[in-house]
């Protein structure tokens, strides 16, 4: 995540592929009105999700402490279209806390997006990778094994990652916004220079681990080497927006780990990612 506001308070603004003539005051005032009211929606999506997962496993372990896991429990929901709309929107929510300037942005977010859509498919809607793996150990057996599966190992432990994910992506864009124009190097920045695209990872594996789905897999790997990728650009844009001020707080700062760092070709020492 990039470590600072400039290119939204400074930068001209670009739509996807194309530059656009700077914005009127006027323009700059309603466009930033807006993504106060998008990132207070973020903001509250997550107070709503963490408090869902909280509940969701409390429930988890009641029901496996009682002894009263039954029958519906270990049966997938099928058809919950509604629930599916909900749970996309609030994961989708939190892109309103990533600063969007480039066409490779918009592309890095809809992978997310892409990944988001068809997890909660499958989860409340059309479990498809139940079905095909089904197919060889038989419909009831192998949905059993998986909810039991998802109740004792995939939600505690994917909630727990979950969370770290979300609150990554929180505590990043609340050192972004208290920085305004300059360079966020305090709180979780400290020791991070893209602790939101590693919370954006998270959430997806946590998902992953608690819900695993067939396009999950495939499309999980995809996403680590676009946001990889997608760091690396805006590492270059922000060394060139604030030069040697960047190349020292990325001197003292991991990519997506607080590793010892190390000096890479690219002319100022980074830490081993």
């Amino acid at each position: 995540m990039a470590p600072s506001l400039s290119s939204w308070n400074r930068a001209p603004w670009r739509c996807p592929g194309t530059m656009m003539k700077r914005n009127t005051p006027v323009d700059r005032l309603q466009s930033v009105a807006v993504r106060q009211l998008l990132a207070g929606a973020a903001l509250l999506g997550a107070a709503v999700v963490i408090a869902a997962l909280f509940i969701a496993v409390g429930h988890s372990v009641a029901l496996q402490v009682s002894g009263r896991l039954g029958e519906a429990d270990l049966a997938i929901q099928r058809g919950q279209w509604g629930l599916v709309a909900g749970s996309i929107a609030a994961f989708l929510i939190f892109l309103a806390l990533l600063p969007v300037r480039t066409r490779g942005d918009w592309r890095s977010h809809g992978v997310y997006a892409a990944f988001i859509v068809s997890l909660f498919a499958e989860m409340f809607g059309f479990p498809l990778t139940v079905y095909f793996v089904s197919s060889a150990f038989g419909l009831a057996l192998f949905e059993q094994e998986f909810m039991l599966y998802m109740h004792r190992v995939g939600m505690p432990l994917g909630s727990l990652v979950t969370f770290f994910g979300v609150s990554l992506v929180v505590s990043g864009w609340r050192e972004v916004y208290r920085a305004r124009d300059g360079l966020a190097t305090q709180g979780i920045y400290a020791y991070l220079r893209h602790p939101q695209y590693l919370g954006i990872l998270l959430i997806t594996a946590g998902w992953l681990i608690h819900w695993p789905t067939a396009i999950g897999f495939v499309m999980w790997p995809i996403l680590v080497v676009i946001y990889v990728r997608l760091a690396r650009r805006e590492d270059a844009y922000l060394a060139g927006q604030f030069g040697g001020e960047f190349r020292a707080y990325a001197g003292k700062t991991g990519g997506f780990l607080p590793l010892a760092p190390r000096v890479t070709g690219r002319g100022w020492p980074t830490r081993r990612e």
